[in-house]
């Protein structure tokens, strides 16, 4: 059984812009959703856009998003996205929270499950289950 790739674009950008109007409900939040993240990226570049970010100049924080969505129970996010995640991070040094976030979708259940990346830990891929609890809050 091979994937269809229409259908996972189609699901992917659902889920982007479910994710970003419900981050924009938030006072001082100003909402990006990056239309050719790292689809088109070439890979041995170090540094991609993230599916979504966020910066609040309110809260002094910005906010880079790997968004999934998905029907099973888990999902498995490979430690490149990961790591260009906190590359793009890197040159906002004006931010005291620079924060990275794997945002997961779980379709059968209609909810978000939010995992925050912590910086300077050994990364590798991360497995996401829809009975996690979110380690980030909207």
């Amino acid at each position: 059984m091979t994937k269809n790739p229409v259908k996972g674009k189609r699901r992917g950008y659902s889920a982007e812009r479910r994710l970003t109007l419900l981050l924009s409900r938030k006072r001082g939040n100003y909402v990006f959703r990056v239309p050719v993240s790292g689809s088109r990226a070439p890979r041995k570049i170090s540094t991609a856009f993230p599916d979504v970010f966020l910066v609040n100049n309110i809260e002094d924080r910005i906010v880079a998003f790997e968004v999934k969505s998905t029907s099973k129970k888990r999902v498995k996010v490979k430690r490149e996205q990961i790591v260009k995640l906190l590359r793009f991070l890197e040159p906002f040094k004006k931010y005291s929270r620079r924060e990275a976030v794997i945002a997961v979708w779980f379709s059968q259940e209609g909810k978000w499950v939010f995992k925050l990346i912590k910086d300077g830990l050994e990364i590798g891929d991360v497995i996401v289950l829809s009975s996690d609890e979110s380690s980030w809050k909207p």
